[in-house]
């Protein structure tokens, strides 16, 4: 019998499958990092994102920013539920309690948004 090398054409799968994907439908904003995206059970992920900037490290990217889940992510469907949690993920950010305590000259150890 005759045996030949199978012909193997990069080109072809490519051409022929999609490469790159992005949940993304438009960029974050500048001094947003997505940090984790994770799929948990079906239709249910983990995605924590960091702010970059330290507050008055920069006097444009320091400020607050606020960008909209459901369109960052719409290619995965309708958001039905959102829970927020702390960086860690281990924790609602709703039932984190900070320690509080005040410096030599008066003022507090946290901040809070305004």
């Amino acid at each position: 019998g005759t045996y030949a090398l199978p012909n193997v054409f990069y080109d072809d799968y490519t051409n022929s499958y999609r490469q790159i994907w992005s949940a993304f439908t438009e960029p974050l904003p500048y001094n947003v990092y997505l940090l984790t995206f994770d799929q948990l059970p079906a239709k249910i992920f983990l995605i924590r994102v960091e702010h970059y900037f330290e507050l008055n490290e920069d006097e444009i990217f320091s400020k607050p920013v606020q960008f909209d889940l459901q369109i960052l992510f719409n290619r995965l469907g309708k958001i039905s539920e959102l829970l927020e949690l702390t960086l860690g993920d281990n924790l609602p950010l709703s039932e984190m309690k900070r320690l509080v305590w005040t410096t030599n000259n008066n003022e507090s150890s946290y901040w809070q948004p305004t």
